[in-house]
């Protein structure tokens, strides 16, 4: 929402979809104090304003078969290769996040795959193969003590005042 500043009603219905975003938009608006369309309003806006990218559900990976997790870090050989790079990464499904980083790695991957061997045939195939991959490292993870898509929603943190 560009030029448009969150209230706290703004905060606290986006803390509730975050939570559950199958909660009912009256029980949103009880929550929060508002009118059911109110609530509606206002998530509409929160979605054509960018705020809101999509609801969606959180899949547990492992009860969905993908067992393997790992961080992938990508040298480019050149900047120039980075656009038909992140266009092949965007259509990789196993490819979950991409971010561009400081350090000596261009780009940082967090992958989820099933087993070894799609791990393998990522790494040499979809990602070392591609033109302008110089390198890449691959940190495989053990466990996950923390995993979290809610972002916190209070403004202690931002410059409002209180």
């Amino acid at each position: 929402m560009a030029g448009h500043q969150l209230d706290a009603k703004d905060r606290r219905i986006l803390d509730l979809v975050q939570r559950d975003a199958t909660m009912s938009q009256a029980e949103i608006a009880g929550r929060v104090g508002l009118s059911t369309a109110a609530v509606n309003e206002r998530l509409k806006k929160l979605r054509q304003g960018g705020v809101i990218r999509r609801f969606t559900a959180i899949v547990d990976p492992v009860a969905a078969g993908a067992t393997i997790m790992a961080f992938v870090e990508v040298f480019l050989e050149h900047p120039r290769f980075e656009p038909g790079f992140i266009a092949h990464v965007l259509r990789l499904s196993e490819v979950l996040e991409c971010h561009h980083i400081t350090g000596e790695f261009s780009l940082l991957l967090k992958v989820r795959v099933r087993n070894m061997r799609a791990l393998q045939r990522l790494l040499l195939g979809g990602l070392s193969a591609r033109k302008g991959v110089r390198q890449t490292r691959t940190v495989m993870v053990l466990s996950t003590a923390k995993e979290e898509t809610h972002l916190d929603m209070s403004s202690r943190d931002t410059d409002e005042t209180p």
